[in-house]
């Protein structure tokens, strides 16, 4: 069982890779400047994660349970399906503006490591994965609600959701502008129509 201590110690190195890995990315953010920031001692940081790769997993874990409780929220705040189903897209806007359009942390994270079995790539697509079921139970919510949306097909459109939704984060980093981000809105909204 874990001291209060080794949490709190754990928890402050996690939380200078969260910050160092999103902002410079795999290759950007190395040990050291990890160390440095969690101002904890190197040999600490090596007893709680042995490796980069173990610790990137560890702040992906982390990032994986923030974002999607961030998200849950965000749609539970929704009262009728169609905006719950248009909640994500707007989650999303938000939380690319409030990072200067930094982008998807995983999408980041997956775009420096070539490995598709590499244990980061898997952890990242456990997030990609059920943020895209999260999209397609809000699809069949919205099937569900009104007799003329019987005929949406959830799986195709949570698939075409999330196709904008990856263009529509490329874009606004490209751009560091919401413009991408907003014509996706429209585009998603379409999807239902």
């Amino acid at each position: 069982m874990k001291t209060k201590k080794q949490s709190h110690t754990r928890e402050k190195i996690i939380t200078a890779a969260y910050e160092l890995f999103y902002a410079q990315g795999y290759q950007g953010a190395t040990m050291d400047k990890i160390i440095e920031r969690s101002g904890v001692s190197k040999p600490t940081v090596y007893s709680y994660f042995s490796t980069k790769e173990d610790l990137c997993v560890a702040y992906l874990k982390e990032r994986h349970k923030r974002e999607m409780a961030s998200l849950d929220e965000a749609i539970d705040w929704e009262k009728t399906p169609q905006d719950r189903y248009m909640a994500v897209i707007r989650w999303l806007k938000r939380a690319l503006m409030d990072s200067g359009y930094r982008g998807c942390g995983f999408f980041n994270m997956v775009s420096e490591i070539p490995d598709p079995g590499n244990p980061i790539i898997v952890e990242a697509k456990s997030y990609i994965d059920e943020f895209r079921e999260t999209i397609k139970s809000l699809v069949l919510d919205v099937k569900n609600s009104e007799p003329k949306k019987k005929n949406l097909d959830p799986e195709r459109i949570a698939d075409t959701y999330y196709i904008v939704l990856c263009g529509a984060i490329m874009g606004s980093q490209e751009y560091r502008e919401p413009w991408p981000i907003d014509r996706a809105i429209e585009e998603v909204e379409r999807l239902i129509s």
